[in-house]
């Protein structure tokens, strides 16, 4: 039981945790009004009395700070398809669970048991991961916000892996599928002929097709071209990408027999 002072980006919050509940509050810059604030609660608890921080600050609902983390936040630092996505993912599978639950009353054994039941529902691994990322991003900016202390969704991702994985097995064309399909874009829509002559004779992805730029290209004298591709890890919204190892796809500038 007690009341501790804590800086977060430049501004100081007033931790109280009283008979097992807890309460915060940001105070503002200046440690001295955080100081004054932290007595006077102290001198409230000696008494059992937390009336002045009820006043100040009552516990939101899981539900409500979810719409604001999803205006204030996802809105505004990820891209639409992202934000609509974790919409998506509040809506179908968090507020259901925790939309009328105290935020600060969600506790480390809910969220397992949410992962849990996503298991149970045959759910992949990436949608119960997925519902992971967005409750433990929630609960980052609540900390930030000084609403609750800790991250009931921190570290995890261990119990997702009992999760189901989805396999899907490609299936490659055969020179002559690949060559009817790129005679049909010469004919269909020959300016992009060329990308795809490039995805077939260097085997590169999607991403990879599209991020190619000049630099890339490497004419050797051999009638071939080295195409190198490299990516690092990037964060969305608090979500970050594993980092892949550079790629050198080497594709024959030899005309199509």
């Amino acid at each position: 039981m007690g009341v501790k002072l804590r800086k977060r980006g430049g501004k100081w919050y007033v931790f109280v945790n009283y008979h097992g509940k807890r309460k915060a509050k940001c105070v503002g810059a200046s440690r001295e009004l955080a100081e004054q604030v932290r007595r006077q609660l102290e001198a409230k608890l000696a008494l059992g009395d937390l009336a002045l921080f009820d006043d100040v600050e009552k516990s939101q609902s899981f539900g409500s700070y979810a719409d604001k983390w999803l205006k204030d936040y996802a809105r505004v630092e990820c891209k639409t398809s992202t934000a609509d996505g974790y919409e998506g993912v509040i809506e179908q599978y968090l507020r259901p669970r925790f939309g009328t639950r105290p935020l600060d009353q969600i506790k480390r054994d809910d969220i397992k048991a949410m992962i849990n039941a996503l298991i149970e529902k045959e759910l992949s691994r990436n949608t119960v991961r997925n519902a992971l990322c967005v409750i433990r991003g929630i609960f980052n900016e609540a900390i930030e916000a000084g609403i609750v202390e800790v991250n009931p969704a921190a570290r995890l991702g261990r119990f997702t892996r009992t999760a189901k994985t989805t396999e899907v097995k490609g299936i490659s064309l055969t020179p002559s599928e690949a060559e009817q399909f790129l005679q049909a874009a010469r004919e269909i829509c020959p300016e992009y002929h060329p990308l795809f002559l490039m995805a077939l004779r260097a085997g590169l992805r999607r991403g990879e097709l599209v991020a190619v730029q000049w630099g890339d290209i490497q004419f050797g004298k051999d009638e071939r071209m080295g195409i190198a591709s490299s990516s690092s890890s990037t964060t969305t919204c608090g979500a970050s990408t594993p980092r892949r190892r550079a790629r050198k796809a080497v594709a024959s500038t030899c005309p199509e027999s």
